[in-house]
C-alpha cells in the first residue's frame, strides 16, 4: 500500500509541474532561431546518442521503485569560503546538487547555482531539498560568472540568479536559446554559446568555453529541446577546468579530450543514476563518471548531483558514494584523485 501511495504521489507530482509548466509556456513560450547545424534541425536541439522517449519516461514513472530518503540531513559546519584566491591557486567548495564555488586567480565561478527550497516551477510541489546549501547565499564572496550548463529547474534557478544579481550582477554563461528567456525575467548579463564556441572574458586571461553533453532540455511540455545543453571549459593559468554538468557518458567525450588532452579540475556528477535502464542515456552513475575521468585525462575530479533534492531519482541518497567507492577500485584510480565533498568543504588543488 505504502509503495502503491508513493507511485500514485509521484504521478501526481509529475502531472502538476507539467501542468504549470505548459501554462508557463503559453504564457512565456519563444523558440530559438538560428542555421541548422549538426545538432540543430531548425526547430529542435539534439545529439547523435540515443536519449530517452516519451513512453520511457511514462514507464519510468509507473515502475519506479525510489529508495527511502531521510526527512532532513544537518550539514557540518565549515568556514566560509575566501573572498579570493591569488594568480595560480585553486580552490572548489561544494554547495549542493550542482552547485560549485569555483576560485582562481582572483576570480569567483559558481556553476548551476540552486538555492531555491525546490527544484520546480512551483514552491508547493516538485523534488524539495532534504538539506540546506553547504554555504549560505550571505556567506558568498563576489561572484563574477556564473555557469548554467542548461535550462531544467535544478540547474537554472531563477530565484537563486535573481538574488545573485541583486548581489553582485555576475555575467551568465548559457547555451543557445536561454538568453532571450532570462532577459525576459530581467537577467540581462548574460553571453549564449554554441558548441565549441570560445569566451575570453574580462577577468584576467580567463576565457570559457561551451562543450557538447549528452543530455536534453525542457521546462514544459512544448519547449523539449529547444534551447541547448552542455558543459563548460574554464581556461586558467595553470591549467583547464572542466564542468560537465549533467551528461550522461558517450563518444563526446573524446573530441573533448582531442581538444583538450588533459584538465587541472573535472566536476562531473555521480548521482541521478537509477533505474539504470532509464538514466543511462543522460545521467552518469558513478562509474561512468570514473571512465570519464580516465577518458579526459584530469588530476583531481570531485562528484556532484547528488543528496539534494528528493524525488529526481531512484538511488538512496548515499548509494552515489558507495559505488563511487567501488568503481574507484575497479578501475585502479587512486580515491584522493577523484572526492565526494561534504555540503560546503572546500578543496584546494595543488
Amino acid at each position: 500500500m505504502k509503495f502503491i501511495k508513493k507511485i500514485l504521489l509521484g504521478i501526481l507530482i509529475v502531472f502538476i509541474i507539467l501542468i504549470a509548466g505548459l501554462f508557463m509556456q503559453y504564457l512565456f513560450h519563444k523558440r530559438y532561431e538560428g542555421p541548422i547545424t549538426d545538432h540543430f534541425d531548425g526547430s529542435r536541439f539534439y545529439h547523435t546518442e540515443m536519449n530517452f522517449t516519451i513512453p520511457e519516461v511514462i514507464k519510468w514513472q509507473l515502475t519506479r521503485e525510489p529508495k527511502e530518503w531521510p526527512e532532513w540531513i544537518e550539514n557540518k559546519r565549515y568556514p566560509k569560503p575566501e573572498i579570493k584566491v591569488g594568480k595560480g591557486d585553486l580552490k572548489v567548495t561544494f554547495i549542493n546538487h550542482a552547485t560549485t564555488l569555483i576560485q582562481f586567480d582572483e576570480i569567483n565561478v559558481l556553476t548551476d547555482p540552486i538555492w531555491s527550497e525546490r527544484a520546480s516551477p512551483v514552491s508547493f510541489a516538485g523534488p524539495k531539498r532534504v538539506r540546506k546549501p553547504g554555504v549560505d547565499l550571505d556567506a558568498l564572496p563576489p561572484i563574477n560568472i556564473v555557469l548554467i550548463s542548461h535550462n531544467h529547474y535544478d540547474h537554472l534557478d531563477l530565484w537563486t540568479l535573481q538574488e545573485l544579481k541583486k548581489k553582485f550582477n555576475p555575467v551568465i554563461y548559457v547555451g543557445l536559446g536561454l538568453k532571450e528567456f532570462l532577459n525576459d525575467q530581467e537577467l540581462e548579463n548574460v553571453n549564449e554559446m554554441d558548441w565549441w564556441q570560445k569566451d575570453s572574458t574580462t577577468f584576467s586571461n580567463t576565457s570559457i568555453a561551451f562543450v557538447p553533453s549528452r543530455h536534453n532540455t525542457q521546462r514544459g511540455i512544448v519547449d523539449a529541446d529547444e534551447t541547448l545543453w552542455g558543459g563548460f571549459v574554464i581556461t586558467t593559468s595553470k591549467g583547464p577546468i572542466y564542468f560537465s554538468g549533467d551528461t550522461g557518458y558517450g563518444k563526446f567525450l573524446k573530441e573533448i579530450n582531442k581538444r583538450y588532452p588533459a584538465f587541472r579540475l573535472g566536476i562531473l556528477p555521480v548521482g541521478a543514476f537509477e533505474a539504470r535502464w532509464f538514466m543511462y542515456t543522460h545521467h552518469m552513475n558513478p562509474e561512468d563518471a570514473v571512465k570519464a575521468h580516465k577518458d579526459l585525462n584530469i588530476n583531481q575530479s570531485i562528484g556532484i548531483h547528488f543528496g539534494t533534492f528528493d524525488e529526481l531519482t531512484d538511488e538512496g541518497y548515499d548509494e552515489p558514494q558507495i559505488e563511487l567507492s567501488k568503481a574507484l577500485k575497479k578501475h585502479s584510480v587512486d580515491s584522493t584523485k577523484f572526492l565526494i565533498l561534504d555540503f560546503g568543504e572546500t578543496l584546494e588543488i595543488k
